[in-house]
Order: structure tokens, then sequence, then C-alpha cells
């Protein structure tokens, strides 16, 4: 009975550090999408190196994602979440204090390095504590708190920006990520390591070709809003007349879409099909897309973006589910593979969608590069159609 109650406070204190570790980590990474396009501005940096600057995040957390999982196998996962926690704070501060265009860039990429450490040693720790079938609702539960620090990162980075200036935010975020690795030191136990074997799953699952297409369409959804956070805000202060407070409201709009809808979406995906829901996702994205920056007023802007967060639910609700499914039919059991898969392609995405945007925004204009996008969406719309159809 004893031992049963202690498992219960282990498990209760592993899924509080990792929900509050996930909801900062998204919270200050979305606190600063109001606030750095301009502040980079005035260091000079053209609308490429904008880019570059939000998709260095995704390279970091692209390169030190099997890194840190390697090491909190061997040394535990209480390690790399304090780790994580307190680079999290040292790449604020040094947001804040940044004089120089490369100072942001290496503040963003610590940023990645230590998201990658709360993302994987948090998930594994679940993953250890929570037995198989409690795991789903474990990581559901603790993952709320991503769709709420997205939610509440820019309209809070946008507001404290607008009331106390530009290093207010950062020292404000700074001390949340203080204060969560506080929590992380007295509240997190380690759990006994697991051994696992995952070679003979990576070979097996290079064989499935058709998990490559639903990789493609969760590069895609995280592509789509990461390519808009470091264009669009200037776009809506120079032509809607948007102060930051606005803008991080507007941001808000598709995050509050995609979190209220995705429960939905994934239902009906269950009923519709996966394969057709993500199509309608492709098509929904692909028309709304270029109307971030054609609509006329905030009102119209607002609900455009909620379409478009509408959309992201099509495309990312039936994702996961669909690989495991594709793993099932395989024979394969590696759920944790399948994450870290779903997690490298999501980075990939992230990394993708600012740097492009940027780049092709200096060539083209802002409203022609959305249009490129569309394209390039309609042109997977096609592929995805066609190889779902052939596979049926």
């Amino acid at each position: 009975m004893e031992s049963q109650i202690k498992m219960s406070r282990i498990q209760k204190a592993a899924l509080w550090v990792v929900a509050v570790a996930v909801f900062t980590d998204m919270l200050i990474y979305g606190m600063i999408v109001p606030i750095i396009p301009s502040y980079a501005k005035t260091l000079g940096a053209t609308q490429a190196e904008i880019g570059f600057l939000f998709g260095s995040y995704a390279i970091t957390l692209l390169l030190a994602t099997p890194i840190l999982g390697v090491l909190s196998d061997k040394v535990g996962r209480r390690l790399p979440m304090i780790l994580g926690l307190f680079g999290l704070a040292a790449a604020t501060l040094l947001f804040g204090f940044a004089n120089n265009f490369w100072l942001l860039v290496l503040a963003r990429m610590l940023q990645g390095i230590s998201a990658a450490a709360t993302w994987t040693a948090g998930l594994a720790l679940l993953a250890d504590v929570f037995p198989l079938q409690e795991r789903g609702k474990a990581m559901g539960i603790a993952l709320s708190g991503q769709a709420i620090g997205m939610l509440l990162g820019p309209t809070i980075g946008g507001f404290l920006y607008q009331w106390g200036g530009y290093h207010l935010p950062f020292i404000f975020a700074a001390g949340i990520a203080l204060i969560d690795g506080i929590l992380r030191i007295t509240l997190l136990h380690d759990e006994p390591k697991q051994d696992t074997d995952q070679r003979i799953s990576y070979r097996s699952i290079l064989k499935m070709h058709s998990l490559f297409m639903i990789i493609g369409i969760i590069i895609i959804g995280s592509a789509l809003p990461s390519a808009l956070e470091p264009t669009l805000p200037l776009y809506l202060h120079n032509v809607l007349n948007a102060n930051s407070g606005t803008i991080g409201l507007l941001f808000a709009v598709p995050t509050l879409a995609y979190g209220f809808t995705a429960p939905v979406i994934g239902t009906l995906s269950n009923k519709l099909g996966r394969n057709q829901t993500m199509i309608i996702g492709l098509i929904i994205a692909a028309l709304c897309f270029p109307f971030t920056t054609l609509a006329p007023n905030i009102i119209t802007e607002i609900i455009v973006l909620a379409v478009l967060g509408i959309s992201f639910s099509f495309l990312l609700a039936p994702a996961l589910p669909e690989l495991t499914y594709i793993a099932d039919k395989n024979g394969i059991r590696a759920y944790g593979t399948l994450f870290a898969i779903y997690n490298t392609a999501y980075s990939i995405g992230m990394f993708c969608g600012p740097t492009l945007s940027g780049s092709l925004s200096d060539l083209f204009g802002l409203t022609n590069t959305l249009y490129i996008f569309s394209l390039i969406l309609l042109c997977y719309l096609g592929l995805y159609f066609w190889k779902t159809k052939k596979q049926a």
C-alpha cells in the first residue's frame, strides 16, 4: 500500500513538473514573436536574417534532441531537465540585453538546446513513471501546457513590451524560468532507467515508405505557423497599424483555434479517415495562407488567422495516430521512436518555415511569398492524393 502511495506521488510530481516545463518553454518561445522582428530591424538585420534568427531555434533543437536523449538515458531525467530550464533562463536574459544581431542568434540557439533538454527528458520521464495504459492520458495532460504557453506567450510579450519597453518581457520570462527550475529541483524524482534497443526499430521504420508522406504533412503543419513569425508582425504593424499588444493577440488567434478544434478534428478523423482529413487541411491552408496579408482590417485578419489555425488541426491532429497505425500495420511497437520522428519532422518545419519565408520575402515581397507557399502546398496535395489513392 505504501509503495502504491509513493508511486502515485512520483507520478503526480512528474506530471506537474513536465506540464509546467512545457508551458514555460512555449510561453517564452511565443513571447518574443511580437518583439524581436522590430528590434532586429533596429540592429540592421534584413528580413532574411530575421527569418534565420527564428529558424535557428529549430536547428539546435534538431541537433541537440538525439544527444540529450542519449544523455538522459545515461544520467537520468532530472539533471537534463534542470539544466534545460536554467539554460532557458540564461538565453532569455541574453535576449533582453543583446546589443547586436548575432547575440540574438546565439540566444535563440541556446533556447533551442534548452527546449531539446526539456522535451526529450520530460516525455521520457512520463514514459518511465506511467504504465503503458496511462501514458497517453498523462502525455495529453502534460502537453496541454504547450497550447496554453503558445496562446499566452505572444499576448504577454506584446503587452509587457508596450507597457515597460524591450527589457521587461525578458526579465519577466527569466523569472518564470527560474521559478520553474526551483520547482524541478524540489519536486522531481528520478526513476530507474529503462533499457531499450531502438536500432532494429529505426531500420524497420526506414523501410515504411508510406511514413514519409505523413512526415511531410508534419513538416508542413509546423512550417506554416512558423513562417509567419518573422514576417507577419511587420506587416501588421506597417499596414494595419497594429501595436505590439495587438500583434500578440492576433498571434494567439490561430493557436486558440487550433487548441479548441484539434480534439474535435482528431475524433472526426476516425470517422472521415485520417488521410482524407489531412487532405482537407492542405486545401484549407493553401487557400487561406495568402489572405493573411490581404485582409483589409483587423477583424478580417482575425477570421483568416482563425481559419488557418483550424487548418493546422486538420493537418496535425490525425498525423500522430496515422504514424502509429502505419507502425502497427508493419508490426512495430517502438512508439518512443515514432515520437522522436514526429518531433524531428516538427523541428525541420520550424526551421524551414521562417528561413524560407524571410529569404523569399526579401526577394519577392511578403504576399508573393505566401502565394509561393500556397503553390507548394497544392503540389504536395497532388502528390499526397496520388500516393494515398495508389496505396488504397
